[in-house]
């Protein structure tokens, strides 16, 4: 009997031996193929873009991930936060992918947007001044839905004002009759944004001393990107008994994408 229980006690040793040898070459056999499989998924980061559309801004972020490895990809987690230079301004938003087949490529655009309503004190600055946006990226994944990968990337993204260097030049008056002056005002500005133009309408109004309108007028806008620089003159006609040797220009702007207003100069 005593044998009998020994020989049962060594048979479950050598199966419990046996277990655990198929057990580690599994986990090594799976552990290679993994690494395997890791070295051969390729991933990439395409070049961002910063639009205004539709009264937001959008940073854009193309991602593809081509997976020739040997397992699926799962629970793909992207997070981006993007800081102006100065921190006045940060975006922060997350894209989820729940699986990438093996074989598979995919191609995903990571976009942080904001609406231009929320930002008001931030257009009255880069409006017309450039900056450089931040961008810190963080990827989450799983290999086989069990191993676990983390990777991280900083880049940056440079804004250009689409008014940038905005300014009046010299004003200067002509006379047009006995009870009215002709004020000309030189405008000028550069399209230092890269992404998108400026279309639209700039509306003027003068205003005396006292802060009453006394003219208006309107430009159109059309400025290609790309650091165009854009020149030209505002005419008014100005009732001399109104007019005074100083006061304030008044600049709104109605575009495709954004209206804003007033941008307010002083003159005289």
């Amino acid at each position: 009997m005593a044998k009998r229980e020994e020989r049962r006690m060594r048979y479950a040793v050598r199966a419990l031996g046996w277990a655990t040898i198929i057990f580690w070459i599994f986990i090594i056999l799976f552990s290679a193929t993994a690494v395997y499989s890791a070295m051969n998924v390729r991933m990439g980061f395409g070049e961002p873009q910063m639009v205004l559309s539709n009264e937001f801004m959008v940073i854009s972020i193309p991602l593809f991930i081509n997976n020739t490895g040997l397992y699926d990809l799962s629970e793909l987690n992207i997070t981006a936060n993007a800081m102006d230079h100065n921190g006045s301004l940060t975006l922060t938003s997350t894209t989820l992918v729940p699986l990438i087949p093996r074989g598979s490529n995919v191609e995903i655009t990571h976009n942080l947007s904001v609406s231009l309503e929320e930002i008001e004190s931030w257009l009255r600055t880069y409006l017309f001044n450039d900056t450089i946006f931040n961008v810190n990226m963080s990827m989450k994944l799983n290999f086989a839905h069990v191993v676990p990968f983390q990777a991280s990337t900083n880049t940056t993204i440079p804004w250009g004002a689409p008014f940038y260097n905005f300014s009046t030049g010299q004003i200067s008056y002509e006379y047009h009759n006995l009870t009215h002056q002709r004020v000309i005002i030189p405008l000028s500005f550069e399209n230092h944004s890269p992404y998108f133009g400026v279309d639209g309408m700039m509306h003027v109004e003068m205003c005396n001393a006292s802060g009453k309108v006394i003219a208006s007028g309107t430009l159109n806008l059309d400025v290609p990107p790309a650091y165009s620089k854009y020149e030209d003159q505002v005419e008014l006609i100005v009732d001399v008994l109104k007019l005074t040797p100083s006061g304030e220009m008044h600049f709104y702007f109605e575009t495709s994408v954004f209206s804003f207003g007033p941008v307010v100069m002083p003159y005289g």
